[in-house]
């Protein structure tokens, strides 16, 4: 479109020159040197300008460069114009960019291997869009934060036993972020997020790890039976106590009151376990004796 409304300017300029610059008479259509010049120099200008006019698109930056180098100079969002044929812009993506790892292996402290699925997300800091271009181009991810996140993954393991990653995750994807951050950050890119999906470690030690689980849930069990076993033989020991304090009460009780209680306790058994019946024949009150039998007139 651009091009289209510059040639049709030059046009319309070439024509104005054209009918100032004619001859009289018989010569209507010579035209004076000075008018040609002027109509060459637009037909030229309306196929040179165009070329130097441009747009960056949203989410990226221009690199302004003159013949092949940078100029320093940076074109934001939207129309920018360089020099035609001298200057060109090149542009680079500052937009959130992500790249994921499968399985990224790396050891423990205790030389445990672990792996992990990883995601990355970075971009790059606009104000460092030169330095990225002029070392990397647009390969930052392949060149620069692959070998990074990696390289992070691995220090941040080494740093931790395999049950402190379990036990610290926090702390442990805390200090593999500032690894990947102070990585990135040396080549002009910013680090947005880093997740761990999912880590897991080797058959065997996931096995010594069952293992444990087991014997410390033994361990447990074993301590609560231990717990219940001296309770109870507190509780005896209790109960023996209470015993002793009984009959040493009960040696001090007069012998006639000491057997009208047994008779009274016998009874009270008695009659928690009768069932409610009656004897077909006999001559008193089951359980409660000729002493409490109504009176006979």
């Amino acid at each position: 479109m651009v091009r289209q409304w510059a040639w049709l300017i030059a046009f319309v300029v070439s024509a104005v020159f054209l009918y100032f610059g004619r001859g009289r008479g018989a010569a209507f259509f010579r035209f004076n040197r000075p008018s040609l010049v002027a109509v060459a120099a637009v037909l030229a200008a309306a196929a040179i300008a165009p070329a130097g006019l441009g747009r960056v698109q949203p989410g990226a930056r221009g690199v302004v460069l003159r013949f092949g180098a940078p100029t320093g100079r940076v074109a934001g969002e939207g129309i920018y114009y360089v020099i035609p044929i001298a200057e060109r812009v090149v542009q680079v993506n500052t937009q959130i960019n992500t790249v994921h790892f499968d399985r990224a292996q790396a050891t423990t402290h205790d030389l445990e291997p672990v792996y992990a699925d990883l995601a990355a997300s970075f971009h790059v800091d606009p104000s460092h869009v030169i330095d990225v271009y002029s070392l990397l181009r647009n390969n930052y991810a392949q060149r620069i934060v692959t070998p990074a996140v990696e390289d992070a993954w691995k220090a941040t393991a080494a740093s931790y036993t395999a049950s402190d990653i379990i036990d610290q995750r926090e702390a442990v994807q805390k200090d593999f972020a500032n690894g990947v951050r102070s990585r990135l950050q040396k080549f002009g890119l910013s680090l947005d997020a880093l997740a761990t999906t999912r880590f897991n470690f080797s058959y065997v030690y996931a096995q010594a790890a069952q293992q444990k689980v087991a014997s410390i849930q033994r361990t447990l069990e074993a301590q609560q039976e231990l717990q219940r076993i001296k309770f109870e033989s507190q509780q005896s020991v209790v109960r023996a106590k209470s015993e002793v304090e009984a009959l040493k009460l009960q040696r001090n009780i007069p012998m006639n009151q000491l057997i009208r209680m047994r008779e009274i306790d016998l009874q009270r058994r008695a009659i928690e376990k009768w069932d409610g019946h009656l004897p077909a024949q006999t001559g008193s009150v089951p359980f409660l004796g000729n002493t409490l039998q109504p009176r006979q007139d």
